[in-house]
């Protein structure tokens, strides 16, 4: 037994030095094919995966708000081209009531007000039963718009702004309106509010591919109107993801990804008529670290089962090299 131990250890000390350069040149080579083709490639891959997958995730959400707008200013439209709503009758405020019940159960609609041509409230019927007129949104810009129409049939929404009246006062909201006409003259706007809080929270709160994923909704103007961080609401995007890409972004109407130093990002916009919102989704470069340290772990010890075995098969065919001599 001692004699084949002994045996053993002459043989490794005979092994010609040549063979452990090869081997080690060999290793060293097949360590730089392993961490470039595979963990490189692997941390790449899976970048491109999850900065593809924000942007499916993005665009399918924009196309649902979209949608949502589409259907509710339709229904303004139509709504304001009605015979109560043009003549102002006793049915409006019926009708008015109908129209605020078919929507309650979305949660998102606050109310919908009837201005005369000045602007001032005359109708108004809202979730919470309250019948507050008088106010003016003359200075609003759907009301501008609105005024400057040559016939009906068309609807607008504007400008997320805080609320002054009816359920939704102080909130913030998006009023989608059309203008009423009575023989061809302008006689005011119907105008409905959206909330804004539970209509980001319906379609962006959700909206993530990991736990550290952060959704932001800007407006053209690079205000925030979403964010899950409430304290960034209201500030500007920029300055939670200060890229010039990303301002760049802004002032698109399409869609893309890019990567910094420390995000994966992805945004697709939003045309609301005459709104452009942007959906960005935020991902952290370190959860791509975090996603393929396993994948270095098998690695290496792949690395080292074929170094390993490389080494036994050489060691194997020197022994029978020096046996035929």
């Amino acid at each position: 037994m001692v004699d084949r131990i002994f045996e053993y250890s002459m043989f490794w000390r005979t092994l010609p030095t040549r063979m452990w350069l090869m081997w080690l040149c060999l290793m060293i080579g097949l360590g730089a094919t392993f961490y470039g083709v595979l963990s490189l490639g692997a941390k790449a891959t899976i970048a491109q995966q999850l900065l593809h997958r924000q942007q499916i995730l993005a665009r399918a959400e924009g196309s649902n708000i979209t949608s949502y707008f589409q259907v509710f200013g339709d229904a303004i439209a139509v709504f304001a081209q009605l015979e109560s709503t043009r003549s102002r009758n006793v049915n409006v405020v019926r009708n008015m009531d109908a129209f605020v019940e078919q929507w309650r159960d979305s949660g998102l609609v606050g109310g919908i007000v009837l201005t005369d041509k000045q602007g001032v409230v005359r109708f108004n019927s809202n979730v919470l039963g309250t019948r507050d007129i008088g106010a003016s949104l003359a200075d609003r810009d759907y009301f501008v718009w609105a005024k400057n129409q040559s016939g009906e049939g068309e609807y607008f929404v504007g400008q997320p702004v805080v609320s002054r009246l009816g359920a939704s006062k102080d909130q913030a909201i998006v009023v989608v309106a059309s203008p009423v006409f009575q023989q061809g003259a302008f006689t005011g706007v119907l105008a409905a509010s959206v909330k804004l809080q539970p209509l980001t929270q319906r379609y962006l709160e959700l909206l993530k591919v990991s736990d550290s994923t952060d959704v932001y909704l800007i407006n053209k103007s690079g205000d925030l109107l979403y964010s899950r961080s409430a304290a960034d609401v209201g500030a500007r995007t920029f300055k939670l993801l200060n890229d010039d890409t990303v301002k760049r972004a802004v002032n698109t109407t399409g869609e893309g990804t890019l990567e910094t130093e420390e995000h994966l990002i992805a945004y697709s916009s939003l045309s609301l008529r005459d709104q452009h919102w942007l959906i960005i989704m935020s991902t952290p470069i370190q959860t791509v670290v975090s996603l393929t340290t396993p994948i270095y772990i098998r690695q290496l010890a792949i690395f080292l089962l074929v170094s390993l075995t490389i080494l036994l098969f050489g060691v194997v065919a020197a022994r029978q090299h020096q046996k035929s001599l």
